[in-house]
């Protein structure tokens, strides 16, 4: 056919950007031990990982004897830096403390203390709120936890080792809680406290780990974030990787961290990071520090290296004002997203609220201005083209997810193919679902002659969804919304259906595909069916692009391409 040529070039632009945004996620490059002395080095933290750990490499849970010995390894490494630490040592009450639902108590040995590390690290301006910088010092019981999280432990080893040749403005104190696999035990024991430990932090950085390899993403903050947010979140070491996406998904998922103690019990606001790739190695005995990645541990030295200095560099009048706005009663939080890890676009709930309403508007005027017959015949159209999209990827998600079941890896929660099967089944889901669309599509269209007014359509429902999510699951809805106001500005402002076409899908090609990578290593390998709607919709998106170009190829001339036609012309 002759409009080939948009279909294959539509195909690779998404999956280029899918590819690109792979590349970018794997982390940074990792320095080695001669790197300077101010910035934080995966080699000389691999060397602390392998030696906190132990040779071989123990298990180091709560209550027990290798626990202990983990401990007093972590507390001589931070002496010979030349700070003190101080335990906080809490008796596990199991009738009277907190924890998190899914903890596992009843593996604790009898009689366990939570022995949570404090060190504290003197600022040049003890007057300023200090900042505090947390991650858990305990493993699960079934490996050693070099990755969950002794990558984390080691990134805030290499910062204590930073600042000890440069202390910050601010006073910092570095938590290492205990308890943490068995449900946040350590962390809700200080919560329990009549008081903090320590001055109320202005603000809090955790760290975590639910894999071994691959970037570091900032995935959870607090409520009311936007003040916080609009000053910080461009201070994200490259590649920076985060989605207010990913605070909705992160919910939907039996996973927790100590963050949602600092956040949920002290209040406290702050940024969540975790690295989540190699998952399947998450609470096994593979969890070893050879597995580690060397990016991962960068990233993890780079994140806590440039997000504290961009909050140590804040004064006073910077955090009260950033304080006043964060305590308004009326919730105010970001939107926010990375463009393949170089930069981060935020902006505010409100202002999607009204892209999102006025690109519906718009392109409800386009479609309807012309006044003529045809509406419900496309209506019709659009909603087959639909159904096809959501059967055909769930159709192909479902046998995906049946050939997983035939393979050794049928009861684990996470495999090691975790990613390549679930990008397979993606682009599978895509390339049939775009088949089938250009042959139902191509056979409808040359009998209605209407490209550009199904294009219209399939993007009003788009930015109508867009409109919705926007109320309802703000954090995500931008997906839709900003390729849906990309689409609804040139289609008004050049009156050509086709280059509106082609900015909208590149605008959600750039803001989806890197998202897929991430979305497949978070939610692990037993949603392929989902996996396979989303990439049938994506391919609905697509469709718009080639659907347009058939306009030349059935009418032989542009006229169509004029969001207002004469009203002479017998144009649908």
């Amino acid at each position: 056919m002759k409009s080939g040529w948009p279909v294959a070039f539509s195909i690779l632009i998404l999956f280029l950007s899918a590819a690109i945004g792979m590349w970018r996620y794997r982390g940074p490059e990792p320095l080695g031990m001669s790197a300077p002395a101010d910035r934080p080095s995966a080699a000389r933290m691999r060397k602390t990982l392998i030696a906190l750990l132990g040779n071989p490499p123990q298990v180091h849970t709560t209550g027990t004897e290798s626990g202990e010995q983990f401990l007093q390894r972590l507390e001589d490494h931070i002496g010979d830096l030349g700070f003190q630490s101080h335990r906080i040592e809490i008796p596990w009450d199991p009738e009277g403390q907190m924890r998190h639902p899914k903890g596992q108590v009843q593996f604790l040995p009898p009689d366990a203390v939570l022995k949570n590390l404090l060190v504290t690290v003197d600022g040049k301006s003890p007057d300023l709120a200090p900042i505090l910088v947390a991650t858990h010092h305990d493993s699960c019981r079934w490996g050693p936890g070099a990755g969950d999280a002794g990558s984390a432990v080691v990134a805030l080893i290499e910062h204590l080792r930073i600042l000890s040749r440069d202390p910050p403005n601010r006073t910092t104190h570095y938590l290492f809680t205990d308890g943490e696999e068995y449900g946040l035990l350590g962390a809700y024991a200080l919560a329990a406290q009549e008081t903090m430990p320590f001055r109320a932090p202005v603000f809090v950085l955790n760290f975590d780990a639910r894999g071994t390899s691959g970037g570091v993403p900032m995935f959870e903050t607090h409520s009311n974030n936007q003040a916080w947010v609009d000053v910080l979140i461009n201070h994200l070491a490259p590649p920076k990787i985060t989605s207010s996406l990913a605070v909705t998904v992160y919910r939907t998922l039996p996973n927790a961290t100590d963050f949602n103690v600092w956040n949920g019990q002290w209040a406290l606001p702050g940024f969540n990071y975790a690295t989540i790739s190699g998952a399947h190695r998450y609470h096994t005995v593979d969890d070893r520090p050879e597995i580690v990645s060397d990016r991962t541990l960068q990233h993890m030295g780079d994140q806590l290296e440039s997000m504290h200095r961009a909050i140590d560099s804040l004064d006073a009048q910077a955090i009260g004002d950033l304080t006043v706005q964060s305590a308004n009663d009326a919730e105010r939080n970001a939107v926010f997203f990375d463009l393949y890890g170089i930069t981060v676009i935020h902006f505010s709930e409100l202002l999607q609220k009204i892209m999102a309403l006025v690109s519906f508007v718009a392109l409800c005027i386009v479609w309807f201005w012309p006044r003529k017959s045809g509406h419900i015949r496309l209506f019709i159209t659009y909603v087959i083209c639909i159904g096809i999209s959501i059967a055909t990827g769930f159709g192909v998600g479902w046998i995906s997810k049946g050939i997983l079941l035939t393979t050794p890896w049928r009861t684990s929660r996470y495999t090691p193919v975790d990613q390549p099967a679930g990008l397979i089944t993606l682009a599978v889901a895509f390339l049939v679902t775009t088949v089938l669309l250009e042959k139902f599509g191509g056979l409808r269209l040359r009998r209605h002659e209407s490209p550009h007014r199904l294009t219209d359509l399939n993007w009003i429902g788009s930015t109508a969804l867009g409109v919705l999510l926007a109320f309802l699951l703000p954090g995500g809805a931008y997906l839709l919304v900003v390729p849906g106001c990309v689409y609804a500005m040139v289609r008004v402002a050049t009156r050509r259906p086709t280059w509106a076409a082609w900015c909208g899908m590149i605008a959600m090609a750039a803001l989806v595909g890197p998202l897929l990578t991430l979305l497949v290593q978070a939610l692990g390998p037993w949603q392929q069916p989902l996996y396979g709607i989303v990439s049938g919709l994506i391919a609905l998106t697509t469709m718009t692009v080639w659907c347009v170009e058939k306009e030349g190829e059935i009418r032989g001339d542009d006229r169509a391409n004029a969001p207002f036609p004469n009203p002479n012309e017998s144009v649908l």
